[in-house]
């Protein structure tokens, strides 16, 4: 990999939706940890309910960890949700709402 350019991953609707190399600059701050990574996510997550947004690497390992750990996070999201309606009594209490943790 040429030294001036980063991983960018591309995050819509929660789905990593691009992993692509792209020419650094001055204005792309890489995470120094696993830890400032994670909080970026929960961060975008409870500001914005989602975790769209760009994010970047130095390198392919690290890109390919992120998104392997932002799709597992959706994924876990997705189990939870199925989870809770599968145990739901629709007849009892019709509405629910995604994100909705309550299981009557």
């Amino acid at each position: 990999m040429n030294d001036d350019s980063v991983f960018r991953i591309t995050v819509k609707h929660n789905l990593v939706s691009a992993v692509e190399r792209v020419p650094s600059n001055t204005d792309i701050v890489i995470p120094d940890s696993k830890l400032e990574v994670s909080t970026q996510l929960a961060r975008n997550h409870q500001e914005y309910g989602c975790l769209d947004g760009q994010y970047y690497f130095s390198d392919a390992e690290q890109a390919k960890c992120f998104s392997v750990l932002c799709l597992g996070f959706v994924k876990k999201l997705i189990e939870r949700a199925i989870e809770t309606l599968e145990n739901r009594d629709f007849r009892r209490d019709p509405d629910w709402t995604a994100g909705s943790q309550s299981t009557p």
